[in-house]
């Protein structure tokens, strides 16, 4: 069976980490994934007393944990080689916390498309036309996830690619893609964070299964109003759960609810949660 678990993001503009941790203790969820940033958690200034207190929340309540990368100005296909080798290193100080504080897993987004001048490409050289870069980027994104998978893998901790959605910057054009880069690095430290909310946007949910299917360790629940909103409470929305529910309860990783609105948020959450008890649970 799935651990219904927490994304500490849900809250994040209204409580801190430790907050979030124990609303979820208090509400029985079975694990919890903390949102990275340079505002709450943060490799760098994470003290050995939280990494204590974490683990013994975490023994306590036998939760399952995972941390998600820090997406703010990190960029595994960054082509200034310098940015880029901050956002390994930081990668791979988050790999090392998640292991310090118990985890197992962590969830890493899909690298972005250089910012790229437009011109008429009959005048530039030909290194620097827009497929030309884009190309480069995608094989500098590669050659980031194969030095962080083997870094994850002695490390016994598993990273959890994110499927995009519809942001034209990001690497992804497709869920096949992500299929192509885990197949082709082929180490069992990197695996997939199926996101619903963006598989649904994208590609549809049920055809990123199916793709996916035995590479997703990890998954981000929510709906959508069907507006273009995401992060809405999940059965409130546009995602057909009853299809997908057989998939849901064969899996035994980390359901963690992405729920964020704007109005009775922990009213959101929890609804969210019981929603997905159930669902779990029909015959």
């Amino acid at each position: 069976m799935p651990k219904i678990s927490l994304s500490t993001w849900s809250f994040f503009l209204k409580m801190n980490y430790q907050r979030a941790m124990h609303f979820a203790v208090r509400n029985g969820f079975e694990g919890i994934e903390i949102w990275s940033n340079a505002f709450d958690f943060w490799p760098r200034t994470v003290t050995s007393k939280e990494i204590g207190t974490i683990r013994a929340i975490a023994a306590d309540n036998r939760l399952a944990l995972a941390i998600h990368y820090c997406t703010i100005n990190n960029n595994l296909a960054d082509l200034n080689f310098g940015h880029l080798q901050e956002s390994i290193n930081q990668l791979k100080e988050t790999i090392r916390l998640c292991r310090r504080i118990g985890g197992r897993l962590v969830v890493v987004h899909p690298g972005t498309y250089p910012e790229i001048i437009t011109h008429d490409e009959r005048y530039v050289n030909p290194k620097l036309t827009t497929v030309a870069l884009k190309q480069a980027a995608v094989e500098r994104f590669k050659k980031s996830l194969r030095e962080a998978a083997s870094f994850a893998e002695s490390h016994d901790v598993v990273i959890g690619l994110e499927n995009c959605g519809v942001a034209e910057e990001c690497l992804q054009s497709g869920i096949e893609d992500l299929a192509e880069w885990v197949d082709e690095i082929n180490n069992p430290s990197l695996q997939i964070t199926l996101d619903i909310g963006k598989a649904k946007q994208r590609d549809g949910v049920e055809k990123a299964i199916h793709l996916l299917e035995h590479r997703i360790k990890h998954m981000h629940l929510y709906d959508l109003n069907g507006k273009g909103a995401e992060h809405q409470e999940v059965g409130t929305g546009a995602i057909d759960w009853k299809a997908i529910a057989p998939f849901l309860k064969a899996f035994s990783g980390m359901l963690s609810l992405e729920v964020a609105v704007r109005e009775d948020l922990e009213g959101a959450v929890l609804r969210s949660k019981v929603f997905l008890e159930n669902l779990l649970a029909e015959e």
